[in-house]
């Protein structure tokens, strides 16, 4: 089963500090967006208080969006908007998270966003869908309460990116993270994380620096790569964390902006920017998102046709390869199938436990694979029993390497808390012959051999005779 997500405590202190914190922390967003404020426009391009109610929403419950109507009301007192607008665009903004968040949540959404199918809702959910809703609402407010000079189309454009901005990164950065349960790199990550970070930070920062020039977005296309390149581990967690950096470098720039680029009338460079961020971001999402589906197919592929423990072939696999190669035995040259059981490993097992005997086998695996060729066949057919399909291969030559096996195996000693341990193989051949039907009678008869290796006093290489009786007869 699946690890599911961490859910934070859902206690009533828990929700009364959630509840101060999307005041308090909305309210400090908000300033923080508004220094990318058009002066013109009275909006800003970038609106990360919104991505952190949809994400206290989403965690702590849609009643949590209340908490914006003092958020908006202290933001209006302090840049100096007229209290009813403020009570409007709050309405707007509590649907904004609300709406969004309750439908993800019928769909059964997985907030760690592993998936295309999620990431793909996320999207069309939270950064489209909600603060298109928001941007509908205060449009109307500005429209009628303040008679903004932009055309109603693109106050409605400009809102809406920079709501959709803080959803999907604040909001997609809240799911991951909390869900995730940890905000801790993997120490095999730090490198790659720490190179990209540079890369991200660098790239926003020289992109934003040349905002009074087309060459702004040409700069910041080459974070595509950057975000492709982290992506290709399917670990959410980097893209978003890539993505706060890069939003964090933008509110920064508010610091170096040129003047007339807060001025503007119109969707001008810096827009083009943060709408090309977006998409970057986008970008990086679903291809981590499809990267994780990728590997968990390949995962799936492997685990039907290796043995969990020894990493070898398993049985039905062998079974297959072992059918194909007698369909053209009569003609195909020399084939030998080795059978292999070993000898005093149940008390190995009884004496020191099965963590102990399953790391037996996986070391007695990588010594069959050490003397094996590297077309040969080497397969975990169950217990302690192992086959060994040897193609293009006399039986002259397939003895020499079931005795380098067996060597190998008498040599290898286990030390354990009751002592050290030796244990041991008893091998038995077959040559492959038109006689063989299917591949259960080749087996049959090798396990007869081996068998034979047993009775004959363990620790052996055993070739099938005619008359031989496996273990049953």
């Amino acid at each position: 089963m699946a690890n599911l997500p961490y859910t934070p405590p859902q206690t009533p202190r828990a929700r009364a500090l959630a509840f101060g914190a999307l005041a308090a922390g909305y309210l400090l967003l908000g300033l923080a967006g508004l220094q990318l404020q058009s002066s013109q426009t009275g909006i800003t391009p970038v609106w990360p208080a919104s991505g952190f109610a949809f994400a206290i929403a989403y965690w702590f419950g849609v009643s949590q969006v209340l908490a914006l109507l003092p958020a908006m009301l202290g933001l209006a007192w302090i840049v100096g908007i007229p209290a009813d607008v403020a009570v409007i665009s709050a309405l707007g903004s509590m649907l904004e998270a609300a709406v969004p968040v309750v439908l993800l949540r019928r769909f059964g959404v997985d907030p760690r966003l592993a998936h295309l199918r999620d990431t793909l809702l996320f999207i069309g959910l939270g950064p489209v869908l909600g603060p298109a809703l928001s941007a509908s609402v205060g449009t109307m407010a500005f429209a009628v309460q303040l008679g903004s000079e932009l055309q109603p189309l693109h106050l409605w454009l400009l809102w809406w990116l920079g709501n959709s901005v803080g959803i999907l990164i604040v909001g997609g950065f809240g799911l991951v993270a909390t869900a995730r349960g940890s905000l801790r790199l993997r120490k095999t990550w730090l490198l790659q994380f720490a190179v990209a970070a540079s890369c991200v930070a660098a790239l926003t920062a020289l992109g934003l620096r040349q905002v009074v020039n087309v060459m702004s977005p040409l700069v910041l296309y080459l974070l595509i790569p950057v975000f492709v390149l982290a992506a290709r581990r399917g670990e959410q967690y980097l893209v978003m964390l890539l993505a706060v950096l890069a939003l964090a470098v933008v509110l920064l720039s508010a610091i170096w902006l040129p003047a007339e680029n807060l001025a503007q009338r119109d969707l001008g460079i810096l827009y083009l920017d943060i709408s090309l961020i977006w998409v970057i971001v986008f970008t990086g999402m679903l291809t981590s998102s499809a990267r994780r589906e990728v590997r968990a197919r390949e995962e799936v592929s492997w685990l039907a046709n290796h043995d969990p423990l020894t990493r070898l072939m398993s049985r039905h696999v062998m079974m297959e390869r072992l059918e194909a190669v007698l369909a053209g035995a009569a003609d195909d040259g020399n084939h030998v199938l080795l059978y292999l059981d070993l000898d005093r490993f149940k008390d190995l097992n009884d004496a020191e436990g099965h963590r102990a005997g399953d790391r037996v086998l996986r070391d007695v695996s990588v010594l069959l694979a050490n003397e094996v060729r590297s077309a040969d066949a080497v397969a975990r057919m169950g217990g302690d029993e192992f086959a060994v399909l040897l193609e293009d291969c006399t039986l002259l030559d397939a003895c020499a390497i079931a005795e380098n096996i067996r060597g190998a195996i008498e040599r290898y000693e286990y030390s354990g808390e009751r002592g050290h341990h030796r244990v041991e193989a008893s091998v038995g051949l077959l040559e492959l012959a038109s006689r063989h039907t299917s591949p259960e009678d080749a087996l049959h008869e090798a396990d007869a051999a081996c068998y034979d290796a047993k009775r004959s006093g363990r620790n052996r290489v055993c070739v099938y005779a005619e008359g031989l009786s496996g273990r049953d007869g």
